[in-house]
């Protein structure tokens, strides 16, 4: 797919940590995004950077080893790094004094202030078809809901209804923010309720497609995808239902992983129909994968048993690269998955959960229904499973959900969410050369730290932990 995008854009990724009036774009006093189609390339941006890798957020949520890292040296350092803090679930370390540059942070922001803000600051007077001028606006309203949405949900306190009016956020940057003033972070309540303000603006344009170009554009069913996450977050599970049965009015595809058995294990890398939204990390095949995450597979996973894996028996580079042999790593650079997106399957688990919670008539058995449907498609060979009981329903759920979102941020999100309620919260365990070590719901590490190059220039950027 031939992304085509105007020097302009390539001039103005500078990481953004303040507010910015980034609708001014006017070198040599001459407006460049004066036009739709200006604005419409501009939307044509390629979600892979770095930004999108999430190696310390995956990190973190116990799903990789530490990124061609030598295990033992970590385990023995006296001097700390955020790397091996973040795999040993280190509370006591500085982590903000560690953080220098956040990729993730700057990529989130720089997308937002230069493309979201971008187009719809400029939208409106831009010369061209107002039709597809509407459309735009529709795309950039969702995406710079979603990229808040990845914002808070790593670098604030994940939403509590009875605190989060309270809770300090991060800054939600709009398209009339002067570069003058510093942001102000804005609550953790305040920053939802800007995130649905968005999406009921650009669903209100009723203009997104229903099938865009390609899913490294905006379309219905993932603005109504970041609707119902965002719902999730917030514990309105009711509307996150109806949000999510929305999206899968437009698109409910299901990637079938039986055919690859036999054939090559492959995976679309911008047109699967599987993902409503793709920003994704090539992933090199050196990345190594933990024990827990391994286990969280069922016996019969077509992903576990037949996705393509180095073989160390000629060449330990797992004792090379990691210091450790018979690590897990996976070699296939053609099965390509939405790190930093959506996907219908993030929807269907979305219904399932809110059907789980609600337990009234057969709600339970429907949730079933839908988690055996996936199943179904990533098991081989396949029964399916039953629950008499809630209970008994969320655990073979958060097994699923684990190992779909294996490799992206949304384990993170799904597991910091699910820690703010009693019934569902858990203590992770990892064990790491024999030392055992432990990530408690309530531990600060949850909340990333923002950048230091953030934090220098804008004195309001206060850590959240």
């Amino acid at each position: 797919m031939k992304k085509t995008i105007y020097g302009i854009l390539f001039a103005l990724l500078a990481l953004t940590p303040a507010c910015s009036d980034f609708t001014d774009i006017d070198p040599k006093g001459k407006n460049v995004l004066s036009r739709v189609d200006d604005l419409d390339m501009l939307l044509n941006y390629e979600y892979r950077q770095r930004g999108f890798a999430f190696r310390t957020v995956m990190l973190m949520a116990n799903d990789i080893q530490p990124y061609t890292t030598n295990i033992p040296n970590i385990l023995s350092a006296k001097e700390k790094t955020l790397t091996g803090v973040l795999a040993t679930w280190d509370e006591t370390a500085d982590r903000a004094l560690l953080t220098a540059t956040d990729e993730t942070y700057s990529e989130c922001y720089s997308i937002n202030a230069r493309v979201a803000n971008a187009v719809i600051g400029k939208i409106d007077a831009a010369e061209g078809d107002r039709y597809k001028a509407k459309r735009l606006k529709a795309e950039a309203y969702v995406l710079r809901a979603y990229m808040h949405y990845i914002v808070v949900n790593l670098y604030a306190k994940a939403y509590d209804p009875e605190t989060a009016a309270d809770t300090p956020g991060v800054p939600y940057v709009k398209e009339d923010n002067s570069i003058d003033i510093p942001c102000v972070k804005s609550s953790v309540a305040e920053v939802y309720e800007n995130i649905l303000a968005d999406l009921e603006t650009a669903l209100s344009l009723n203009s997104l497609p229903e099938q865009p170009d390609n899913t490294m554009r905006v379309g219905k069913a993932f603005a109504y995808a970041v609707k119902a996450k965002a719902l999730m977050s917030m514990h309105r599970f009711p509307e996150a239902q109806e949000a999510a049965e929305a999206s899968l009015a437009v698109n409910d595809f299901i990637y079938d992983q039986r055919p690859l058995i036999d054939g090559a294990f492959v995976r679309p890398k911008v047109d699967c129909q599987e993902d409503l939204f793709t920003a994704y990390y090539e992933r090199p095949n050196i990345h190594a994968y933990t024990d827990e995450i391994m286990a969280d597979f069922e016996p019969g996973s077509i992903s576990l048993n037949h996705f393509p894996k180095i073989d160390e028996s000629g060449f330990p580079i797992g004792l090379i690269i990691y210091g450790v042999p018979g690590l897990t790593m996976w070699d296939n650079n053609e099965y390509y998955m939405t790190t930093g997106g959506l996907t219908t399957v993030d929807m269907h688990l979305t219904r399932a959960e809110c059907l789980i919670r609600s337990n009234k008539g057969d709600d339970l058995q429907q949730a079933m229904k839908i988690i055996n449907t996936i199943r179904e498609k990533r098991i081989d060979p396949y029964t399916p499973q039953s629950a008499a009981d809630p209970a008994t329903a969320f655990k073979y759920l958060k097994q699923l959900s684990r190992t779909e979102n294996w490799f992206s941020y949304r384990n993170f999100v799904n597991l910091k969410r699910w820690n703010t309620e009693d019934a569902y919260k858990e203590t992770l365990h990892k064990n790491l050369q024999g030392h055992e070590f432990e990530l408690r719901p309530d531990s600060p590490l949850w909340i990333f730290p923002f950048p230091q190059n953030a934090t220098n220039y804008n004195p309001n950027l206060t850590q959240n932990y």
